[in-house]
């Protein structure tokens, strides 16, 4: 039957990104082109599949391609993805007119009427994913954005927050904490049931290693999501091993805003911050959980605990309250800058401290807060609150509290935790405190400070984060202690920055200088003997996690090496402490 030929109308461009592992970025060209649709027998489940011939401006065929339901899926509003030729480049197309959308919603409702494949039976018809998403697109490309996003977050603070997450510097530095890629590395692999031939997303996936991993344990297809420009390297990196990497399709773009052609079977995520939930992500991990995964599907990791425990710590204290002392000078230049001092030892207490926490100055139990991932709701982490009840080993002087974090990834076959808890290897979090301008002072053995640290989220992708403690009086009979402190958790003060960057090449670091000298008197030794019988209270804690060390590479160290390795890493741990 002679087929029947239809111009797409609209102005629509071809982007072709080639992913040459020669090189070090992808190549990317666009251009305006024209689109014809062929159909032979009418199309559908009795004809043949109708053929996608697109034209270069001066009306040569660019490409022809057979259209069927996995050969074409929708990246974002107004943008179109196409499966190459064999080796071929990533092709995008872009509606540039209302009318160019219009052509492409036609080219997914042409896609979606051939037979569909068997592994793609329980993909959702692809003309019902255009309606639904051109339903929502009602601004121009040209205004402001508007989104599920967007609805929650600072446009200024997300430029910024892409950007980062952009830099391949700042990727090396979450590559190179082997705890932390290790770890997944191993949760995955050694879960190959939960991934063997099933449909994954990486919501975030930055490079694209966790991607990779899940298709080296076997995934059928990862939808690898990343929004910042991170997502071109992370093309690269999959065009480079195409051995696994051809099963990756990176779409560009938010989770709540690009489109996928089915649901997931399993959903990977690295969505931690300090205190674990900072930056916000976790909301996204969420997002995707109630819009993309199948039920009974699995997440990766399955549950986040955040830890909190009281902390004396007379040096840490000393070094941050100096700092506002430049304030003080009344003959600066001939101006007195006294007025700042007080607003500057504000400003400087107000930080989180984000360092490497020396155990030893942990002075009572802990409390914990569980996050369970495949339950808790978006709504549930905009304000957190955690009780605090914390005994106190010893008298001494209560400075603030510590805190850290863990997550479980909860296999079918193993589980793994990882865990940023104070005499760990450390990794790249570190471990944050909330340091109070006012501390208070126990005096009594096992007395408890009780109090709470409430999260409250803000549109910049982070928390405020209150304090609050109360303490026995002093004295019998006098005035209970309260001490109130408020912190911004996207302003830490990265006390140890340094430490960890030369750690990662084994360079030992001196104190910093200025830094106040410990206390020598009674209280101090008080403290310390509070520290080190805390430190025996809170080892339970630390009981019972797996071996959190990274799997060795191929052609890599043996584990008898990385274990060596550890150790020297604890010693120097040690001795920074």
């Amino acid at each position: 039957m002679q087929a029947a030929i239809a111009p797409l109308p609209g102005v629509l461009s071809l982007c072709e990104v080639a992913d040459d592992p020669s090189s070090p970025s992808p190549t990317t060209t666009e251009q305006r082109v024209a689109l014809r649709l062929s159909r032979a027998g009418g199309g559908g489940i009795n004809g043949s599949a109708p053929q996608l011939c697109i034209f270069d401006a001066q009306g040569a065929q660019l490409h022809s391609l057979t259209l069927s339901p996995g050969s074409v899926w929708r990246a974002s509003d107004g943008v179109l993805m196409l499966r190459p030729p064999a080796a071929g480049p990533s092709l995008l197309l872009r509606a540039l007119d209302a009318a160019g959308r219009q052509a492409l919603q036609h080219l997914l409702a042409a896609a979606a009427e051939t037979s569909a494949r068997p592994q793609d039976a329980q993909q959702p018809a692809a003309a019902a994913v255009s309606k639904q998403a051109d339903e929502r697109q009602q601004a121009s490309d040209d205004q402001q954005p508007s989104s599920h996003f967007y609805s929650k977050t600072d446009k200024g603070s997300a430029d910024l927050y892409f950007h980062y997450y952009g830099c391949l510097q700042h990727q090396q530095n979450m590559l190179q904490d082997y705890i932390r890629t290790g770890t997944y590395f191993a949760a995955i692999t050694e879960n190959r049931a939960d991934f063997e031939g099933k449909v994954v997303m990486d919501v975030g996936c930055g490079s694209g290693i966790l991607s990779l991993f899940a298709a080296q344990a076997g995934a059928r297809v990862v939808y690898a999501v990343e929004a910042s420009d991170m997502a071109h390297h992370a093309r690269a990196l999959a065009a480079a091993n195409s051995e696994i990497g051809s099963r990756i399709k990176v779409l560009h773009g938010k989770v709540e805003e690009v489109e996928v052609p089915e649901k997931v079977d399993v959903l990977v995520s690295e969505p931690m911050g300090t205190l674990l939930v900072n930056e916000r992500m976790i909301e996204s991990y969420l997002w995707a959980r109630d819009k993309l995964l199948k039920p009974g599907g699995k997440m990766f990791p399955r549950l986040g605990r955040v830890h909190l425990c009281a902390f004396s710590d007379e040096s840490l204290y000393g070094e941050v309250a100096q700092k506002s002392t430049f304030f003080q000078n009344s003959e600066f230049y001939g101006v007195d800058l006294t007025p700042l001092h007080r607003p500057a030892t504000q400003g400087y207490f107000g930080q989180v401290v984000v360092d490497q926490l020396p155990p030893n100055v942990l002075v009572s139990n802990c409390v914990s807060k569980t996050l369970d991932f495949l339950t808790c709701t978006e709504a549930e982490l905009q304000d957190i609150r955690i009780p605090l009840s914390l005994q106190v080993a010893v008298p001494c002087t209560v400075h603030g509290v510590a805190s850290w974090f863990d997550v479980l990834f909860d296999g079918s076959q193993t589980q793994r935790w990882l865990s940023t808890a104070p005499g760990l290897p450390i990794t790249h979090w570190f471990q944050l405190r909330c340091l109070m301008e006012q501390p208070v002072v126990v005096s009594q053995p096992g007395a408890t400070v009780g109090g709470e640290l409430r999260l409250v989220a803000h549109n910049r992708q982070s928390y405020d984060v209150h304090v609050t403690l109360r303490a026995p009086p002093l004295v019998p009979g006098g005035e209970e202690q309260v001490s109130h402190g408020k912190f911004d958790l996207k302003e830490p003060y990265y006390r140890q920055q340094m430490q960890w960057l030369q750690q990662m090449v084994g360079a030992a670091v001196p104190a910093a200088e200025g830094a106040a000298p410990a206390a020598a008197d009674d209280e101090a030794a008080a403290a310390a003997a509070a520290a080190a019988a805390a430190a025996a209270a809170t080892a339970p804690l630390l009981e019972g996690l797996p071996d959190l060390a990274a799997p060795p590479a191929a052609g890599g160290v043996s584990g008898e090496q990385q274990q060596q390795q550890q150790q020297q890493q604890r010693r120097q741990q040690m001795d920074v402490s």
